[in-house]
């Protein structure tokens, strides 16, 4: 599936889910930043992110739907300041390679639209891509795997469900992590940080 977000994601949310970036500050008091953003959409995220950011900083935006190429090269173009170097990828993240690491990772990928197998791949992709210290962002929606699995009749849907909670609830537990809970968001939504530790 190219998309899989329940409802557009709110101010809220994107409020929460650039809080790490928002909360490290900007221009002249830090160093450059490197953000990458995957699963854009249609930029609602993109432009919460373009508002923390200072000229020398970097952002590389994916997003594998060719759909939202305009929308998304709209939001750039209109939230940029000077000196922010944009780079929009019509592209699934499977063939991501960086010459550097990023600072800060935000992620709207539906997980849930995923396998297991996909979904670890993705996590492992996104943590190999962050560099000691930075910190990795993305959101779910509270209880839907449950529900789901509740609703379908697959029993092999059911499985696959089970399979990527798992696989979440276990990569969470392997990482420091704040949880930022987003009633206001439309489904209510819980935004994950998962911090990925220096090296010793």
């Amino acid at each position: 599936m190219l998309t899989g977000a329940i409802a557009p994601s709110g101010p809220a949310l994107a409020q929460a889910i650039t809080a790490p970036l928002a909360q490290a500050g900007r221009g002249a008091a830090r160093a450059p930043v490197r953000v990458l953003e995957v699963g854009a959409g249609t930029g609602v995220f993109t432009a919460a992110i373009l508002r923390c950011l200072a000229p020398g900083d970097e952002l590389d935006v994916y997003e594998i739907n060719p759909n939202f190429q305009a929308c998304l090269e709209a939001r750039l173009a209109a939230n940029a300041l000077p000196g922010v170097d944009c780079r929009l990828h019509i592209a699934a993240i499977g063939g991501l390679q960086a010459a550097q690491p990023f600072d800060f990772i935000i992620s709207a990928l539906p997980l849930n639209n995923f396998s297991a197998v996909e979904v670890e791949a993705i996590l492992k992709l996104l943590m190999g891509h962050l560099r000691p210290g930075g910190t990795l962002s993305y959101f779910e929606y509270p209880f839907v795997r449950q529900l789901k699995r509740m609703l379908v009749t697959n029993a092999a849907e059911r499985a696959r469900l089970r399979a990527v909670g798992e696989v979440v609830h276990s990569f969470l537990g392997r990482h420091p992590c704040r949880q930022a809970a987003v009633p206001l968001n439309l489904p209510p939504a819980v935004a994950h940080h998962i911090l990925k530790p220096e090296v010793a």
